[in-house]
Order: C-alpha cells, then structure tokens, then sequence
C-alpha cells in the first residue's frame, strides 16, 4: 500500500509539474489554484471583518453600558436604596451598580444647537460598571455643579473643546412647576466610546448635579449593572424585568442593538455563501484541469495500465491531483487571509465613514475553528470537483487510450 501510494504521489508530481508539451495544462492547473486560493481568502477575511466588527458593537455597547440595564419606563426611582438592594438579592452574581439619571436635551454650542442625550453618573461607581471613565481622550470626569463631559462627535458638531462653555436646555422640567429650564455649563471633558450612535448624543454630569437641574433630588432612572464573569446576562435580564415588573424593564448588552446584531448575523451568513460560490467556481476550474489532463496524458495512463497499474490506483492519481490543487490552494487563501487581516487590524489603514457603519476603523477578528471549518468546506469542495474525472479515467481501458497513436 505505501509502495502504491509513493508511486502514486511521483506520478502526479510529474504530471502537474512536467515541462515539456503539457506545460499549458502545467499553467492551468496554476490558475486553478489561484481561484481556489482567492476564493477561500476572500472567505476568511470578509468572516473575521464581520467577526472584528461585532466584537467591537458588543465591547463599545458593555463599556457604555455595562452587561445589564435595567431602566424605568415611568417616574424616575425614588427609594435608590433599596432599589440597589433588590437587585443584589435577585442577581447575586451582580459584580457592581452604578444608578444614573438619563434625559434627552437640548445642547446649544458656539457653532450650532443639537439634540443630545444628558446622563447624571455617580463618579464612585460608574467607573466599576462602564469603561466611560477609561474612554477620556482629554481633561477629567465632571464632578461638580457646572461641569460637564462631552462625547467627542457631538463636541465637534457644536464647536466645544475642553474649557469652553455650552448652554443646556430642557423644553420642561418634571415637577410641580412645569417649565422650561437652561444652565450655562463648562466642558472639562472629552469622551470617545468609538461608536457614533453613542459620540454624537451624549453628554455627562455628576449625578447630584443633573438631579439639582432636574428637580428630582435623590431620583434615579437607570441602573449599570456589571455581572461577574459567565455569567448568564440574557437569564439576568429577564429575572430583573420578572422581578420588578411594570414601569421597569431590563434589557442586556445583545439586546440593546437587537436589530443590528440579527442583520450582522443575517449579513453574515449571506456573504459566506455567496463567497462559497467563488470556490465552487474554482472547482469547476479544477474539473477542466483534470478532463484536460486526461486528453493529454490518456496514452501514459493507458501504458501504465497495460503494465498493471489497477483501475483503483488511476481513479486515486487522478483524484490526488485535484485534491493537491485543492490543497494548494486552499492553504495559500488562508494564508493570504489572515495575513491581510492581520495587516488590516494593525494599520487600520481602511476607514469608514462612522456615522454610517458605527465605527470608523475595520475591525479584524480571527476565529479560528471558523477558519477551520471554511479550509475543511474548501478541501471537500475541491475533492468533490475530482470524483467524475477521476472515474471516467479509471473506467478507460488501455485500448482506447492507445487507439490513435
């Protein structure tokens, strides 16, 4: 069997490397190796973009928002106290709370007005729930009255840096005199989440200070929560809205942006398959390489079948030769792949336009058991091309292919 097997590999060296009339052939199977090489590659970095750019959604989400939020839908939280306690006693894997003040507003600035989103933090904990405080690209976290900290999109559209003053408005404040309320504010922060949809809403004060502009002292309307690790975040969720019931709700990290992450999903496994359709394209290439060296070397064939070389050994040559190109191929795609990847994740040397795609970089992630599983699909793709020449070669007798010379 190995004697078979060694005589085997020599014979389909020589046909695919051989230098004298079959070059052409030579030069065909080169380019079938190339559509299988560009195929897989294609596959392997469009999967580990998509891959890099969830793993950036969800990472940019958690750091704002921690792995649960659990928020009011009504009157804003009066007992803050004993709404924390509630919490640890439903979720002991709470890790830490963070309770916040959250309300849309108007932000008015040297440059133009916008709406944004205001959230009063509490500098001792928010830290421990969120990544907010990690995320400074210049000056502090506000921790007084008249302080503020700006996301860096929403800075730009209204002309604010750090020292510079910006005007709030709210349209109306919650309480017995309903009406509306501005304060002049200083910026002594710049924030960058590194995803638009958070950069260009949202602004931060100390908590006391936005409960102070609100009327709403010592009330709440949204609790971070930071789960210990492996925790179940989808579970704690749904155990927190159980437990709390109406006006609250708790959603997790994945369902904050459900939507975007079912269209990445969806996105995803479209794009895979229709990438999978340029290695089936290639195997075709690999088919016509094999039907055309069959045509040519039909005469070595039949010589080495009237020397007793089995039906079974030429139907093994022939389907060695497509699955080496296959091989080939296969490894020179995730190769080139993961290595443009790699090129990708280090350089970012691609941007995007942020307020369209999320971010303004393309993230690169390799997973490796996907890798494997897109190098198995190819090779079988590729042997697979290989059975129908493979067994016509094998059912040719020596008769046939001698007929003519």
């Amino acid at each position: 069997m190995a004697r078979s097997g060694g005589l085997i590999f020599t014979l389909a060296k020589r046909f695919l490397l051989s230098k004298s009339s079959d070059g052409f052939i030579s030069l065909i199977a080169w380019v079938s190796v190339v559509g299988v090489a560009l195929g897989v590659m294609a596959l392997t970095l469009v999967t580990s973009v998509i891959n890099g750019f969830e793993s950036e959604l969800t990472q940019v989400i958690t750091s704002m928002n921690g792995d649960v939020l659990l928020y009011s839908r009504g009157e804003p939280v009066r007992d803050v106290e004993a709404a924390t306690r509630e919490i640890r006693r439903v979720l002991p894997e709470a890790q830490a709370i963070s309770p916040s003040f959250v309300t849309e507003i108007m932000a008015s600035g040297r440059d133009s007005v916008s709406g944004a989103v205001l959230q009063g933090i509490e500098p001792e904990s928010i830290g421990l729930v969120t990544k907010i405080p990690q995320r400074i690209i210049s000056g502090r976290l506000p921790v007084t009255d008249g302080e503020v900290a700006l996301c860096s999109a929403l800075a730009n559209k209204l002309g604010a840096t750090v020292g510079s003053e910006i005007r709030l408005i709210i349209p109306f404040v919650a309480g017995e005199n309903s009406q509306a309320s501005a304060m002049q504010v200083r910026v002594v922060g710049m924030v960058q989440m590194g995803m638009y949809e958070y950069d260009s809403k949202f602004l931060f004060m100390a908590l006391p200070s936005v409960q102070k502009f609100l009327s709403q002292p010592e009330r709440v309307t949204t609790f971070h929560i930071r789960l210990k690790g492996g925790a179940n975040s989808r579970m704690a969720s749904e155990r927190l809205s159980d437990a709390f019931g109406y006006p609250f709700r708790a959603k997790d990290w994945s369902q904050l942006n459900k939507n975007l992450f079912y269209a990445i999903q969806l996105e995803k496994a479209v794009i895979a398959l229709i990438l999978t359709v340029i290695v089936v394209v290639a195997a075709f290439n690999v088919v016509s390489t094999l039907m055309m060296m069959i045509h040519d070397k039909g005469k070595e064939v039949a010589i080495l079948k009237a020397m007793g070389f089995l039906p079974s050994q030429s139907f093994f040559l022939f389907c060695f030769l497509g699955l080496g190109i296959g091989t080939v191929g296969t490894i020179a795609g995730v190769f080139g792949g993961v290595g443009l990847g790699w090129l990708l994740e280090k350089t970012h040397w691609i941007d995007l336009p942020a307020d369209i795609y999320y971010i303004g970089f393309l993230p690169v992630i390799v997973r490796w058991p996907e890798i494997a599983l897109i190098t198995l699909m190819a090779l079988v793709i590729s042997f697979l091309a290989t059975l129908y020449p493979s067994w016509m070669i094998s059912k040719r007798s020596p008769l046939e292919g001698l007929r003519y010379e």
